[in-house]
This record gives C-alpha cells, sequence and structure tokens, in this order.
C-alpha cells in the first residue's frame, strides 16, 4: 500500500515534529526561532554523526547570502542549548566539536507516522488463504513477548539514585529564605535573595554550573518568592509583597526573562501559583481553596477545598496530577504532601501510611516523571528524601520514600536540573547573635559576648539568666558574667520563652517539640531534674505563653479551646492546688503577660491587630491598642509601657504602648536588622534597665548541587 511518511524524533522529555516544525516538551509546544530549529533537524537527521560548520551554514544560509557566519551560527546554537537546557560544557545532547561542528549525542528514537493512500485495483495482490495461518502464529507469540516484556517492566521495582558528590555552587553569602525554592531552564537557575521584610530582595541568577550571581533588572520591588517558570521558560511567577504569616498571600506577578516590564495577573493573591502545561492559565491558591484562572487572571473557579494553607503546587511532567504540600494550623508545625488530578478530582495524601516524619513539603518531579524529590522532618531531623514513581502495573504507587541527604547542615528546596543529573538544594548553616539595642545612642550592640540564643529571661534579683540556645533550642541558666552555666532540657524538649519564679527557684517554659501540641512545662533552676508538665492530661490541646503571677503561687496561661466555637483562651493555674480557672471574657485571647506588680495581663486577640488590657482589681478588659500585626507583647519592670513588635506591610518595628493614656510610641524600625524566617525567632525581650533584645540573624545560606547516581 503506497503511504508517505514523516519521521518524529523523540529524544529525552523533548519531541520533533517536522511535519508541522514543532518542538514540545512533554507534550508542552515550546518557542524556537527558526534558525535554531534547523540545526536541531539537521543534528538529529545525523545523531551520532559529525556535522560540520560548514554543512550547517548551506543548511542555514544560502551561497550568496553575506552574513557573520561565526556568530550567526553561534548564536543559534547557543539559543538552542538554551531551550533544551543544555550546557556546553556538560552537554546531554549536543556535542561541540572544536573547529569542526556538532555532534548530536543522546539516544533518538524515530517514529513514522503514515498518511495512507487508497489503493485502486491494481495495487491489490491476491493471497490465498492458508498463507494467514503461519503468519498469524508468529504474530500471537510476538504479541505475547511484547506483553511478558511490558509487565516485567512495570513489575520492576525502580531503585532510587544515590548522591555521588556534594558540591556548593553560590558562595554569595546574601541571604535566600529555604522554604522559597529555586526555579531552572537548563542553563541558568532563578532565585530569590535577600528579605523584603529587612534589606530589601530581588531575583537572583546564576549559571547551573555555579559561579557568580546576579540580580535581572525588573522594576519589581520586595519578591518574596518564584513561583513557577513558564512552560516555554520565557516567564516567572512571583509573589511581589510581604504576606505575613503561613496563611497570608501576597499579589501574583509575571516577570519576563531575561530582563522586561513585569505585570500583575489580574487581582490574584496568592500562597502558591504555577502555569498549566500548556500556558494558558494559573492554578493558584487562596485561603483553603485550589483555584484556576486563565492567565491574566480572569475567569477564577475553584478546583477543590483543602484543610490547610497549600503551598508549592507543581504538575507531574505528563500533565495529569497536581502536587503541593498542605500546613496545618493552629502551630503550622505539620505539613503533608497531597496530589489531586488536574481536574480537580481524586484528592488524596501521597504519603498517608509513612512514618518517617509528618512534616513533608517542598517537592519537585524529575523531569522524566520517574522520581520525586521532597524535604521532610524539623530542626536536626530535616532532609531530603525521594521516591520512585510509577512503580506497579496498575498504576498504584507502592514505593517507600528513601533518604537522600540529611546533615550536617539542613538541607530545603530540592529542585532537579534539566537533565534530572544533578538535585539543586539549599543548604542552610542556621544561628542567631543576641542584640541590645542601646537606648541612649539608638544602636544595637552586641549582648552576652554573641551567643546564638533567644528568648532569654532575668531573674528577679537580677543576677541570673535563662536562655534557650538556638537553633537547637535547649534551655540553659548561667550568671550574668557566663558562669555557672547549667543545661536544664534535653532532647526531644524543645524549650521556648522561659520565665523565672519570683523566688528564682524554678523556671516555667514552653515545649514546642514537634509533631505535638506545645504543652507548658516546669523545672528546677538548679538543674539535675526532669521538666514537668503542668497539665498532663491535656494531651491534645495546645498550652503557650506561662507568666507568673507576683506570688510565685501560679500561673497565668493560654490553652487552645474547642468549646462553644471558643477556639482559645487564657488560664490560670494554682501551682499547690491544681485548680485551674478561666481569666473572665478572654474568649479568642491569646498571648498573655502579666505585669510585674500583677494589676494587669496583657494580651493579643485573636487575629494579633488588637492589645487588650485586663484589669484584675475591675475584672474588666479594655482595648489599648490597634495595628497591622502585633505581636510579643512584654511589660517593662516598672509597669508603665507594654512593648510590642508590629509588623505593616512586612516591615517591623518596635513599639510600646503607655499604660496610664494608650498613647502608642513608635520606638525603632527593624528594616535594617535581618531576622531568621522563623517564628521562633522573631521574639523581642528586654534587659533588667529595659532596654530591648532581639535575635540577629548569623545565618549562613547556599545553593549546593547534588550529583545523583541512578542504579
Amino acid at each position: 500500500m503506497p503511504s508517505v511518511t514523516s519521521p518524529i524524533y523523540s529524544f529525552g522529555m523533548f519531541e520533533l515534529d517536522p511535519r508541522n516544525s514543532e518542538l514540545r516538551k512533554n507534550g508542552v509546544k515550546l518557542k524556537l526561532q527558526d534558525q535554531p530549529y534547523q540545526v536541531l533537524l539537521k543534528l538529529l537527521e545525523h545523531h551520532g554523526e559529525l556535522v560540520s560548520r560548514e554543512t550547517l551554514r548551506s543548511t542555514l544560509w544560502p551561497a550568496d547570502t553575506f552574513v557573520d557566519f561565526e556568530t550567526g551560527l553561534n548564536t543559534a546554537v547557543k539559543r538552542l542549548r538554551e531551550t533544551l537546557g543544555d550546557s556546553a560544557d556538560n552537554p546531554t545532547f549536543i556535542e561541540t566539536l572544536p573547529r569542526r561542528g556538532y555532534k548530536f549525542i543522546a539516544p533518538v528514537g524515530i517514529a513514522f507516522s503514515q498518511d495512507s493512500i487508497t489503493p485502486g485495483p491494481a495495487d491489490r495482490e491476491e493471497i490465498p488463504r492458508g498463507k494467514y495461518i503461519p503468519k498469524l502464529g508468529y504474530i500471537v507469540g510476538a504479541v505475547a513477548l511484547v506483553l511478558l516484556i511490558f509487565v516485567a517492566v512495570w513489575y520492576r521495582q525502580r531503585q532510587p539514585p544515590t548522591v555521588k558528590n556534594v558540591v556548593r555552587i553560590s558562595n554569595d553569602g546574601r541571604a535566600k529564605v529555604p522554604m522559597n525554592s529555586p526555579v531552572t531552564d537548563g542553563v541558568h537557575l532563578y532565585f530569590i535573595e535577600g528579605e523584603p521584610w529587612t534589606s530589601g530582595s530581588g531575583i537572583a541568577q546564576m549559571s547551573a554550573t555555579g559561579g557568580e550571581t546576579s540580580w535581572i533588572t525588573s522594576a519589581l520591588k520586595e519578591v518574596l518568592a518564584i513561583y513557577s517558570m513558564s512552560p516555554d521558560r520565557s516567564e516567572l511567577l512571583v509573589v511581589k509583597g510581604v504576606a505575613v504569616g503561613s496563611d497570608a498571600a501576597g499579589e501574583v506577578w509575571v516577570q519576563p526573562l531575561p530582563a522586561g516590564a513585569p505585570h500583575r495577573v489580574g487581582n490574584i493573591f496568592s500562597t502558591a501559583a504555577c502555569w498549566t502545561p500548556d500556558g494558558t492559565h494559573i492554578v493558584y491558591t487562596y485561603g483553603r481553596a485550589v483555584m484556576i484562572a486563565s492567565k491574566d487572571g480572569s475567569e477564577p473557579l475553584e478546583l477543590a477545598k483543602v484543610s490547610g494553607v497549600a503551598r508549592a503546587l507543581r504538575y507531574s511532567p505528563d500533565g495529569r496530577r497536581i502536587r503541593f504540600w498542605v500546613i496545618q494550623p493552629p502551630e503550622w508545625e505539620s505539613g503533608a504532601i497531597w496530589e489531586m488530578d488536574a481536574s480537580g478530582k481524586n484528592l488524596h495524601p501521597v504519603f498517608p501510611n509513612w512514618k518517617g516524619s509528618p512534616y513533608q513539603c517542598c517537592g519537585n518531579w524529575s523531569p522524566d516523571g520517574d522520581y520525586y524529590y521532597f524535604e521532610a522532618g524539623r530542626g536536626n531531623g530535616q532532609a531530603i528524601w525521594v521516591v520512585p514513581e510509577r512503580s506497579s502495573l496498575f498504576g498504584k504507587n507502592t514505593a517507600k520514600p528513601s533518604l537522600l541527604l540529611s546533615g550536617p547542615l539542613r538541607f530545603s528546596a530540592p529542585v532537579p536540573s534539566g537533565d534530572g543529573k544533578r538535585l539543586f538544594v539549599v543548604g542552610e548553616e542556621r544561628r542567631v547573635e543576641l542584640f541590645r539595642y542601646d537606648l541612649k545612642s539608638g544602636h544595637f550592640d552586641s549582648y552576652l559576648n554573641g551567643l546564638s540564643a533567644g528568648p532569654v529571661d532575668f531573674s528577679y534579683n537580677g543576677k541570673w539568666i535563662a536562655y534557650v540556645s538556638y537553633p537547637d533550642m535547649t534551655l540553659w541558666r548561667s550568671q550574668l558574667d557566663g558562669s555557672e552555666k547549667t543545661q536544664l532540657t534535653f532532647p526531644p524538649v524543645r524549650a521556648y520563652e522561659p520565665r523565672w519564679s519570683p523566688d528564682g527557684s524554678k523556671i516555667v517554659f514552653m515545649d514546642v517539640q514537634f509533631n505535638r501540641p506545645w504543652k507548658i512545662s516546669l523545672i528546677s533552676a538548679s538543674g539535675g531534674g526532669r521538666p514537668e508538665l503542668l497539665l498532663p492530661g491535656d494531651s491534645d490541646k495546645t498550652e503557650s505563653d506561662p507568666t507568673w503571677m507576683p506570688d510565685g503561687k501560679s500561673i497565668v496561661f493560654g490553652k487552645s479551646e474547642e468549646i462553644d466555637n471558643v477556639h482559645m483562651a487564657i488560664y490560670s493555674l494554682g501551682l499547690n492546688t491544681k485548680k485551674i480557672s478561666r481569666v473572665p471574657n478572654s474568649d479568642e485571647l491569646f498571648s498573655p503577660r502579666v505585669s510585674r506588680d500583677g494589676r494587669y495581663i496583657s494580651a493579643f486577640r485573636k487575629g494579633q491587630r488588637e492589645l487588650m488590657l485586663f484589669d484584675t482589681n475591675t475584672n474588666h478588659w479594655s482595648s489599648v491598642a490597634e495595628g497591622e500585626q502585633l505581636g510579643y507583647n512584654e511589660w517593662s519592670h516598672d509597669g508603665k509601657y507594654v512593648y510590642m513588635r508590629e509588623t505593616k506591610s512586612g516591615a517591623a518595628e518596635v513599639v510600646r504602648i503607655r499604660t496610664k493614656d494608650h498613647v502608642l510610641e513608635h520606638f525603632f524600625s527593624l528594616k535594617d536588622f535581618p531576622q531568621v524566617t522563623d517564628i521562633f525567632a522573631a521574639w523581642i525581650g528586654l534587659t533588667p534597665d529595659d532596654a530591648p533584645l532581639l535575635m540577629r540573624d548569623r545565618s549562613l545560606q547556599e545553593i549546593y548541587a547534588l550529583d545523583l547516581h541512578f542504579p
């Protein structure tokens, strides 16, 4: 039967169809100019062979054309490599043979499409009936063999890769928020450097092989994160402004590459977003909903509802599934990776029975979809994990995650390279330095010899200090000069906000262990004992912010509630009687702080926009201050002021409220004071002379490349 055949070339994740001059990656059409396309087609036609520069010249330009051939061909090959995510130094597809030409070195599959021509009578051949019988047997046997091979391939358990080398590829010392993953086009890495809430931030780029970093030219300021790269790798989807809190959303913008004027995506606010594989729509999250809209932000439609705040939306390479991780209230200390069909159906957790860690986040597929890399664990247990995909015949993934990399740094934000042979991660060595704000000079000075610690508290007689070392969160006590230093708690206890008893014999603190509700505990200041849980029977309730009454016989604290639609309230616990009483009218209030004389209790209303004051003489609450986001209320030692941290549009400052007339005083800005993006490092406290104390970020974050070995 006569037919017209046309080859279709496939290599890696790509497919070139000469019939319509289209290059596709995982089915998504890519933009490729004519000359790079002609170079690619010629190389594929002669894959594995040298294609000379003269051959390419005659392909691109007629013989009588006057052109700077060397520059033109070099530019065409460079653009082709950028589209394929290839590297001249470490090629996956196109190898340069200096002064001679180029060779396509990757395996190439060729399929032929057929446009059949209906045969006429002369084209038909009479075949005796019996000749079909032996051919049928061969066909049946061949089909059976193919099926057996197919079953064997599907049942074969794909083994996870291992790390054969770790290389640091950035070395600029600038802050890189570990939770914000880089993106790559195969040639470059794009990531956020700096902190929008302090000294500012921008979109940085560097070669995927390492080297110097530079910021791309953009009118966007205070960029918080890169959400996604467009399918044709010509644009970045970013979030602008400072989204305060885990569930707050920021403005979504598009930034052209390598530079250009950015534009906002409609009126979308989101905690995560990405393009659909064809680039025509944007999937994003808002509140507890996963939405889809046109790429200009119009025609929004809800795809699914989730139980928390969704982040890091990712399409599978075949475009059929969407994965993301969901962070859970109330302490935002647990997260899980979820998956749904691209239509929003079949929403389910990816690792429902995995015992490795209840905190999983920040995942990315390998370019071929064979592996899924993600981050799991918290604190010293934080690590990079990998799980093979498509490991059973019927599509059910029965593979278990395997540990890929852990310690001594905290590794996060895994992103595969364009060829899948490397994995980029952010490596962080986290530490802080305790600083004191000098009230007379208006400057910050290092305090306690640059101790990596916070929060701290001073004994009532001013001779002793209790402090939490950071980031390991162990509780210590010593004299102010550092002598008689004693460790009071040990893992798995994670101490926070210690408070000395009035007589100096005990210290109450929060135990903020991962993967369980926070608890308040009491320990002897002399050391040697084990912490005592003050409310051992309330294992499912969150307790926080313990503070002493002046007589030392009772403690005021906050506790989560689920009674009559009340989620939190403030309580008092008698240490001798073990009697618990609720502070009147404290529904939806938290962060209680008792003044030194016991007259007042300060607390925040849920939402952290209002500071309330409770008069223990009248049992009456009054509103004394309002703000965009308030936190870390702390009484001055004379009871005349309540110091707080206020955040407006991401910029933080220390303020204080004068209790006698409720006047709010703006004390000093934290715009140029770097702090770790960690709720436990945003603390502010006071020295015995009421000088503010803060935790300055001294962490190091750099990008590392993991060279992978595949069995």
